[in-house]
């Protein structure tokens, strides 16, 4: 079988990648630089491993975690200007929807619970398109913070709710909620040609297998609620990015390879 060949990237796409691998190396040396634990108290672990392993283990833990925080968002943001949409992260929406819609949204979730409808958002979406209502003037949502918010040339608007790959296990249907709630906020106070809300994985811990994590909740419509890795990545820069964000990370590892095995050197029994 023949090997695909890589598509060759354009030089704007090179352009913005160059500018994630920029801003990637500044954090990372940033990390290395700065690193400091906020306790180094970890009686339990230092005993299982001895204080170097545990003082390790505290630094990769702070560096996922910086991930987690910071870079995924800022990612999203980068690609998506690069491809012509405003991008706002951590977004504070300035409006509400009214009692009335809330109320219809909250049976709609109480319907799927007891299997009185089937779950599909595209349809559910329509609903809620057509019920939608704002609230009042100067009142603003409880969940009106929004990791990364998305207006495309076309004015699609896209409400995207990044977690991690391993989230705490909760019931889906407190997310699907929320996620339901944005996208009437989306339809009845924007001038939107359509609304997606979405909670988005950066990466898929179980690849090269199907991610299952909330394959069992009846309130997940698995294909149009979540996006994970590739989907993600790949939808908001408009070209295949997933595999050349991985190969960044890897560029940027190589190059302060010497430096993490230098700070790791610091850290002794």
């Amino acid at each position: 079988m023949k090997k695909n060949k890589k598509k060759k990237l354009n030089k704007n796409q090179a352009q913005v990648l160059q500018k994630v691998k920029k801003h990637l190396l500044k954090v990372m040396k940033s990390k290395l630089l700065k690193y400091s634990p906020e306790t180094s108290y970890m009686p339990f672990q230092k005993a299982i491993m001895g204080e170097k392993y545990r003082a390790i283990y505290s630094f990769v833990h702070s560096v996922s975690t910086t991930f987690g925080m910071s870079l995924w968002e800022q990612f999203a943001e980068t690609l998506g200007k690069e491809a012509g949409m405003k991008v706002s992260r951590q977004y504070d929406i300035p409006f509400s929807i009214s009692d009335d819609t809330d109320t219809k949204i909250n049976n709609i979730l109480k319907k799927i619970k007891r299997k009185e409808t089937i779950y599909n958002t595209v349809e559910i979406n329509k609903l809620i398109k057509e019920f939608a209502k704002p609230g009042d003037t100067g009142i603003t949502d409880e969940d009106k913070r929004v990791d990364v918010f998305i207006e495309d040339k076309n004015k699609n608007l896209f409400f995207i709710d990044i977690t991690s790959p391993k989230p705490n296990i909760k019931e889906f249907g407190a997310m699907k909620l929320k996620l339901m709630r944005w996208t009437a906020i989306g339809y009845a106070n924007y001038d939107a040609k359509s609304v997606q809300s979405l909670l988005c994985m950066p990466y898929n811990p179980s690849f090269p297998k199907p991610y299952k994590r909330f394959g069992g909740d009846i309130t997940c419509d698995f294909k149009n609620d979540i996006k994970i890795q590739n989907e993600f990545w790949d939808t908001i820069a408009g070209f295949p990015v997933y595999d050349e964000l991985v190969n960044i990370f890897e560029i940027v590892g190589k190059e302060i390879r010497s430096k993490l095995e230098e700070r790791m050197k610091t850290f002794k029994d």
